[in-house]
């Protein structure tokens, strides 16, 4: 049977590729600690608008695609090595989804460049759930809207510039 393709072997590599793509995703697009245990809220203090010095990220996070569940937000330092390690979040916020826009704010430790990752976590079990593939089945998203082709952005599409002052953020959710 040389020269002729087995069926079964050609499912099997397909099968094969579609499961490492689909695993390199979900693998990669939220931080471990997001997807191995129920994310701790670290809200930080209050945003004051009358502190001039105090450096506040804005958040606005659009395109859930229900009311359900809640939006966990984790924002990282400007380190590539570190980047979607959750040993590494500067901050880290749970909110209840508020339709159309969810709004957050985060008091930052100074001026500088951050990056924003986010998750819809639909059904409220703290984790960031994929499909048996290893698809995301939850929706996603990060600072600067980057479009993802198989696995998450590097740190320099998604690195966002924040100065003192209020630094607004616009989040569309994606979903597979």
């Amino acid at each position: 049977m040389r020269g002729k393709l087995n069926a079964r072997a050609v499912l099997a590599g397909i099968w094969s590729l579609a499961a490492v793509a689909a695993l390199m995703t979900a693998a990669l697009v939220l931080p471990a600690a997001a997807r191995a245990e129920k994310a701790v809220a670290m809200p930080g203090p209050p945003c004051d608008p009358d502190d001039a010095a105090q450096v506040r990220l804005r958040l606005s996070v659009t395109g859930m695609h229900s009311g359900k569940g809640n939006v966990t937000i984790t924002i990282y330092p400007d380190d590539a090595d570190h980047f979607l390690d959750g040993a590494y979040k500067v901050a880290r916020q749970i909110l209840p989804v508020v339709l159309p826009v969810t709004e957050a704010c985060f008091v930052l430790p100074q001026a500088g460049h951050y990056a924003v990752a986010l998750f819809h976590d639909e059904n409220d079990n703290g984790h960031f759930d994929t499909t048996m593939l290893g698809i995301p089945a939850e929706g996603y998203g990060f600072s600067n809207n980057p479009t993802l082709y198989l696995g998450p952005p590097d740190l320099g599409k998604v690195r966002i510039p924040v100065q003192a002052g209020d630094n607004p953020v616009s989040v569309l959710m994606k979903y597979y």
